[in-house]
C-alpha cells in the first residue's frame, strides 16, 4: 500500500463493500475535490506557524477489523494515538482481541481509562456517566475500580488520564480524579464553569470530532469539518482530534489516511502522544 494512493477496504483488510451499521452522512462516499481541499489546509497551516496535534479514540474494548484497520493505518504512519478503553468492556478474550492488533508494549498507543461501563447516568438533560446527577461515593467506586482494573491489564503502560463518556464529568469527579492521582482528564470542551484547571489536572482537549457527527446535509457537513480544522490549526495549544473507529466508512479511512500523511509530511506541524503531553505537563 503506496502513502500517496488511498487506501482500499483489501488494502485495510475489510470487505469490499464495507459499511458499519452507525456513521455520519458526511463519510458515506468520497466528495468531489476532498484530497485537494485537505491538502491547501495542511499546506497553509505549515507554511504560517507552527501547530500542534494528537489524536484520541474512543469507545475501545474489543478488537475486531475495523479497530485493526485504524491501528494499521497509524502504524503506517508511526503516528501515536491515544486509546480511551471503557474498562467494564474488557474481557480476557477482548483483551486478546485488543493486543493482537495492537500490542501492549508498543509505544505508539497511549491506554488510558475512558469511564467505567460507558452508561448514561443522567435523568434528564444531556448523556454522562458521571454528571450532576450521580453522588460521589458512586463515582469514586466506579472511577476506582476502573482504575483497578486499567492497571492490572495495562501495568506501566496505563496513562493517568481520565476520558469521560460523552465528554462530560462534575466538579466531584475532578476531586476524584484528583484522590485518586490521574494527572490529566480529556474533555472536547474547557473544565465546567467554575473550575478552571482545578486541583491540578490538565485538560487535554479534543475539540474536532471526526465520526460521530450528526448532520445530514454531507457535503455542508465537510465543509464545517474542514473550517473547524482550519480553526484549530491557528490556536497554539495542541489540537486534538477524537476517532470513533465503530462509524468509520472506507471513505473515513481515506480521509483519515491522507490527513494521517500530510501532517507527517508538514514542515511546521508536530503529531504528539498522550505520554509527551503529559510529560509536557510536568515541566
Amino acid at each position: 500500500m503506496k502513502h500517496d494512493s488511498s487506501p482500499t477496504p483489501q488494502d485495510l483488510k475489510l470487505p469490499e463493500h464495507y459499511r458499519p451499521r452507525h456513521y455520519a452522512a458526511v463519510w458515506r462516499s468520497p466528495l468531489h475535490g476532498w484530497r485537494e481541499r485537505l491538502t491547501q489546509i495542511i499546506e497553509q497551516t505549515s507554511a504560517s506557524h507552527t501547530a500542534e496535534v494528537f489524536f484520541r479514540a474512543d469507545d475501545i474494548g474489543a478488537g475486531g477489523r475495523a479497530f485493526e484497520a485504524l491501528c494499521h493505518m497509524f502504524r503506517r504512519h508511526a503516528v501515536p494515538l491515544g486509546m480511551s478503553v471503557v474498562p467494564a468492556w474488557l474481557s480476557t478474550i477482548r483483551e486478546q482481541q485488543l493486543f493482537a492488533s495492537a500490542p501492549v508494549e508498543e509505544p505508539l498507543w497511549g491506554w488510558h481509562q475512558h469511564g467505567w461501563r460507558h452508561v448514561n447516568w443522567q435523568r434528564s438533560g444531556k448523556k454522562s456517566e458521571f454528571g450532576d446527577h450521580r453522588p460521589f461515593e458512586k463515582q469514586w467506586r466506579d472511577i476506582w475500580q476502573g482504575r483497578q482494573k486499567m492497571v492490572s491489564i495495562f501495568g506501566e503502560h496505563f496513562l493517568p488520564v481520565f476520558t469521560p463518556p460523552w465528554n462530560r464529568l462534575s466538579g466531584c469527579t475532578l476531586k476524584i480524579l484528583q484522590q485518586l492521582d490521574f494527572r490529566a482528564v480529556s474533555l472536547s470542551k474547557p473544565f465546567p464553569k467554575g473550575h478552571k484547571n482545578p486541583l491540578g489536572l490538565n485538560n487535554l482537549k479534543v475539540p474536532l470530532d471526526l465520526h460521530t457527527r450528526k448532520s445530514k446535509d454531507a457535503a455542508k457537513d465537510f465543509d464545517e469539518l474542514l473550517a473547524q480544522l482550519t480553526t484549530l490549526l491557528g490556536r497554539k495549544e495542541p489540537v486534538g482530534i477524537m476517532i470513533h473507529h465503530q462509524r468509520m466508512t472506507t471513505f473515513a479511512y481515506q480521509f483519515l489516511d491522507a490527513l494521517l500523511q500530510l501532517l507527517n509530511g508538514a514542515e511546521h506541524i508536530t503529531v504528539l502522544g498522550l505520554q509527551e503531553l503529559l510529560d509536557r505537563g510536568n515541566e
